[in-house]
């Protein structure tokens, strides 16, 4: 499941652990970087890939993942919690059948061909051709913003985020510390990222998450 925010309104389940990204189909992502952490696995089996996002995108937002979404599949409508960056989508096979809603937009992407996108607007996905949809995804900073404006930003979620992953590891310790019968580690994110919310956005939340759960798909 992926983190509850002000986009999801509706799509609560019962259990209150974060919303379901999609109704019916799967849905999942394969990191290349995320908020500076390089996956050196992923980025062995794709080197050109990551050469090629390093010299396009010299201010790119540090996330860049491959998405995969299988047919059949519908993602459900939501938004990112801000425009302080652009996605990038580079559509490599199984577009027949998939279009995405922006907005009032619709759009049918082609393989090869990149577009730029706002996705702090409403947005949701449908894929209703025979073969899995693969889109390489790169975010990059906001052609508006300077590059002091940049650096304050970034230095601004870097500290959020090491608050939130010190709170993390407090938390895991605390339930180690009660003999609490499970492994730290393997604590719901929902429960113990609850303790820094009000440390973070909604999108450092996922980064945080993703960062010890790869399966972990961005908002």
């Amino acid at each position: 499941r992926d983190p509850a925010s002000s986009g999801h309104k509706g799509r609560l389940p019962a259990d209150g652990l974060g919303v379901e990204g999609v109704d019916v189909g799967a849905w999942n992502v394969l990191y290349l970087y995320l908020n500076h952490k390089k996956f050196e696995d992923n980025g062995a089996r794709f080197p050109a890939t990551v050469r090629a996002i390093n010299e396009a995108f010299p201010r790119q937002y540090s996330h860049a993942f491959f998405s995969a979404l299988t047919p059949g599949s519908h993602i459900l409508k939501h938004h990112g919690p801000s425009n302080r960056m652009l996605r990038v989508w580079l559509p490599i096979c199984g577009l027949e059948g998939f279009r995405l809603r922006v907005g009032d937009t619709i759009v049918h992407p082609n393989a090869g061909e990149a577009f730029i996108w706002d996705h702090s607007f409403e947005h949701e996905a449908w894929h209703e051709g025979d073969e899995t949809r693969v889109v390489l995804i790169v975010d990059i900073w906001h052609p508006d913003l300077t590059e002091p404006e940049v650096k304050f930003l970034g230095t601004l979620q870097s500290c959020r985020l090491r608050a939130g992953r010190a709170l993390v590891e407090r938390a895991a310790a605390e339930q180690e510390e009660r003999g609490v019968g499970r492994d730290p580690q393997d604590a719901t994110y929902f429960e113990i990222v609850e303790k820094a919310r009000h440390l973070l956005t909604d999108d450092d939340w996922w980064i945080v998450r993703a960062e010890r759960d790869p399966t972990t798909r961005p908002t």
